[in-house]
């Protein structure tokens, strides 16, 4: 506790963090229903928090002048004032980037572009990170801009476009769909947070470089070593899997890893190492550090070895690409190379600290960035928790000793993370104590093994040796991971945590670090009446689940996907086309949440199968009756009363005007499929809005559910 007291960083980092989830959940209430909070908070906070800042300044400048800072019983106030500042600077900060975009979206315009990333080759396409600065409807009257996006091109094209190339184009920039299932990643919401508001998929042949080396001299040199790099492993003999950890491993660059591959680091608990992060970004340190330690001998060149250390650091943070991970590890790392160099000593706490209150600077988005959270609880539960887990074993075989330290480092940092796994990726790898324990040291060792051949690219001999090297070390770190994945229950999957259970499991963690500071009964209670908390919720669910009927459509392009779901069973029709595509995508968290671990679990049919319960197209599901359209059986000249249902859907295979279904079927609602043209679509929106019926288009509104009570 100590620690925080010496700490400023830490004590104005928090509040500008509260002041930032603040103004941005308050905003995003916008867009919820109305209550009495929306009506509060909605729109977040109305007046420009740069004029609260100003107040607070004043304010404190009067306590100042009244000497008010001399009564010991009024020093708090000048604590509340540095607070407020600081929590008003969080909103300020949300309200100077809005989420918005400038670009006219949904129409055609003339476009100017500039290329500011390596373009990166995806399974249909090339993606490319652009910077719009000008628009025009006419192509005559231009406003200027400078926001960003992404542009995806034919990938067969033969046109290669490269970084600094200004492209002039006509295009149409869309607004990036929000997630259609409740669960669903939010990739527009992943976007935002990056200052990226539209997509725009151009054809190559509509596109013209107008200029080229458009970017400063350090992108150039930064992009040079991305390819330099890439160019000597691929010379140095690597190929395939190799060659894709080995460049993941040295520079972040992830765009060759086979997603069967990625899928193993993250069943072995190892996915982090293919990440740049801190160790990595640590052994450059040490190996910088090694190599200009003569320069410790005077003070002039210890300066220059920190400045040479400085450098460099940034320069392999900014080929690494820059991630949250990268650039806390290099700014802790920059702060403890320049109190090296002004002779003070780093509190690691406050290091922490100020390596998030800069980042947040930059952009106050980040604290929202998965990778931001996991690359600070990591850090922070290893500097909490490692020490005191090392206690009882400071005394022990100094062979042993450094097994146990990687281990208790290992187990600190997944405790610090656990929320954050739990609830975003509803998985845990069940070996990652003894995975992490061989393949973390051994990762030192192929970096040191890849620096090398990085090194010695100038001498064909030595770079092929070298390469031999690297290429087996890489090779055998895939073949451990691979047989950590083999192992059976590797990875605990289908894991549901809510809101509730999360809280629980923060207050336990958080219980178990006072408990293991300050030994009071109190925080052991806290800690077990949190865990008890955890597992009389997840009952709680359980037994919702066994008693829960619900039925719906997931919102996938494309595709007719129903699902049924009655007491902890359930089966799933799609139309034929699509019964034998995955939709896990989509549909896997929803599924998780519904006590199903993927949508194996569901007994899978087509629209063509024999579905229980259905007759003359009508499925009686819990009380309710479901015309399933493909399967009716209309008559065009029936002239009775048409036949009561509580639910339609209307799927691609139905060839009967809309006019003549509902002559023979009355539905409750419409439920329009997203496997259908946008004409036949149209068609059914018209008629159930004529009829007053209401419907649901999946393909705007996204999945539909029912609940039966």
């Amino acid at each position: 506790m100590e620690d925080f007291r010496r700490n400023p960083f830490f004590k104005i980092t928090v509040p500008l963090l509260f002041g930032v989830i603040f103004q941005y959940l308050s905003l995003s209430l916008s867009a919820g229903e109305e209550g009495v909070f929306r009506s509060v908070f909605a729109g977040g906070l109305q007046f420009s928090g740069l004029l609260f800042i100003a107040f607070f300044l004043v304010s404190l400048t009067v306590l100042h002048i009244f000497k008010v800072h001399r009564r010991y019983s009024a020093a708090w106030l000048y604590g509340l004032h540095y607070y407020l500042i600081f929590f008003f600077l969080g909103i300020s900060l949300v309200q100077l980037n809005p989420l918005h975009t400038t670009v006219p979206l949904n129409e055609e315009n003339y476009f100017e572009l500039l290329v500011t990333e390596n373009p990166e080759n995806t399974d249909r396409a090339v993606r490319m990170d652009v910077k719009i600065r000008a628009f025009s409807a006419d192509g005559q009257r231009w406003t200027k801009c400078d926001e960003r996006s992404i542009i995806y091109t034919d990938k067969d094209s033969t046109v290669k476009f490269s970084p600094g190339d200004v492209l002039l184009c006509q295009a149409v920039f869309n607004e990036v769909a929000p997630p259609q299932n409740s669960g669903e990643f939010d990739y527009r919401e992943y976007l935002r947070r990056k200052r990226i508001f539209s997509t725009s998929f151009v054809n190559s042949e509509k596109m013209a470089v107008t200029d080229s080396g458009q970017i400063n001299f350090y992108k150039k040199f930064v992009f040079s070593l991305q390819r330099y790099s890439l160019e000597t492993l691929q010379k140095a003999g690597l190929k395939s899997d190799e060659l894709a950890v080995a460049l993941a491993l040295l520079t972040g660059n992830k765009q060759y890893l086979e997603d069967e591959l990625r899928d193993s680091y993250v069943a072995a608990g190892t996915v982090h190492l293919l990440a740049v992060s801190g160790l990595h970004v640590g052994i450059v340190f040490m190996v910088l550090n090694f190599v200009f330690r003569f320069m410790d001998r005077q003070k002039k060149l210890r300066l220059l070895k920190g400045f040479i250390i400085l450098v460099s650091l940034w320069i392999y943070a900014s080929v690494a690409g820059l991630a949250s991970s990268i650039v806390r590890a290099s700014v802790m790392f920059s702060i403890f190379v320049i109190a090296d160099m002004a002779g003070k000593s780093g509190n690691t706490y406050n290091n922490i600290s100020l390596s998030c209150f800069i980042m947040c600077l930059a952009n106050p988005y980040v604290i929202f960035d998965t990778g931001f959270q996991l690359s600070y609880l990591a850090v922070l539960g290893i500097v909490y928790f490692q020490p005191k887990f090392m206690r009882p074993f400071r005394r022990c075989n100094r062979f042993i000793k450094p097994v146990i330290e990687c281990t208790t480092v290992t187990l600190s940092a997944q405790l610090g993370t656990l929320p954050v796994i739990l609830l975003t990726f509803k998985q845990f790898p069940a070996y990652f104590i003894f995975s992490n324990l061989i393949l973390v040291p051994y990762t030192s060792v192929v970096m040191y093994i890849g620096l090398t051949v990085i090194v010695l690219s100038w001498q064909s001999f030595l770079l092929s040796i070298s390469g031999l090297a690297l290429g087996f070390s890489t090779g055998l770190m895939n073949r451990i991971v691979r047989f950590f994945d083999s192992l059976p229950y590797s990875t605990v999957e289908g894991i549901y945590i809510n809101g509730t259970q999360c809280t629980l499991l923060v207050i336990c963690i958080l219980s178990l670090a006072f408990l293991l500071s300050f030994r009071k009964r109190i925080f052991a209670a806290a800690t077990l009446i949190s865990l008890i908390g955890i597992f009389a919720v997840g009952a709680f669910h359980s037994y919702e689940i066994s008693s829960h009927k619900e039925f719906g459509v997931f919102g996938v392009k494309r595709a007719f996907y129903a699902y049924f779901i009655e007491n902890g069973t359930g089966f799933s029709i799609r139309d034929t086309a699509s019964v034998n595509r995955s939709f896990d995508f989509n549909t896997k968290n929803s599924l998780i949440r519904r006590g199903f671990r993927s949508e194996q679990d569901l007994t899978g049919l087509s629209l063509d199968d024999s579905i229980p319960n259905l007759y003359r197209g009508v499925l009686l599901f819990a009380g309710k009756r479901i015309a399933l359209s493909s399967r009716l059986h209309v008559n065009a000249n029936f002239s009775g009363t048409p036949m009561n249902v509580d639910y339609l859907y209307v799927t691609e295979r139905q060839k009967t005007e809309p006019e003549t279904v509902l002559s023979c079927y009355n539905p409750s609602k419409i439920i329009i499929a997203n496997n259908m043209p946008a004409s036949i679509i149209d068609k059914w929106i018209k008629i159930a809005e004529s009829k007053k019926i209401p419907y649901h288009n999946i393909k705007t509104g996204g999945g539909f559910s029912e609940i039966v009570k």
